[in-house]
């Protein structure tokens, strides 16, 4: 189970869907969703665009440089594996 960026909790409070942002980004649905969820970065110029539609900070829902869009929660790790001794 993956977690929830902070990019899509932002989106869900502000009452935005996955298909409005795209719509006012002018992008594609399935890119919208790979940035959100974190399989693709945004660009400088997208990072900034939906920092302004949600009406947040950058640095809230992207981390600095790479645009990659932050975690909420740290993901649930497996067992490790034993170590050969």
């Amino acid at each position: 189970m993956k977690a929830k960026t902070m990019l899509r909790l932002t989106r869900e409070l502000k009452k935005e869907t996955i298909t409005s942002m795209a719509n006012k980004l002018k992008i594609g649905i399935s890119r919208y969703y790979m940035i959100e969820s974190g399989e693709r970065p945004a660009s400088q110029k997208l990072a900034r665009q939906i920092s302004e539609i949600l009406n947040v900070k950058q640095e809230d829902i992207f981390l600095p440089q790479s645009f990659t869009v932050r975690k909420t929660t740290e993901y649930i790790s497996k067992p490790s594996e034993p170590q050969a001794g």
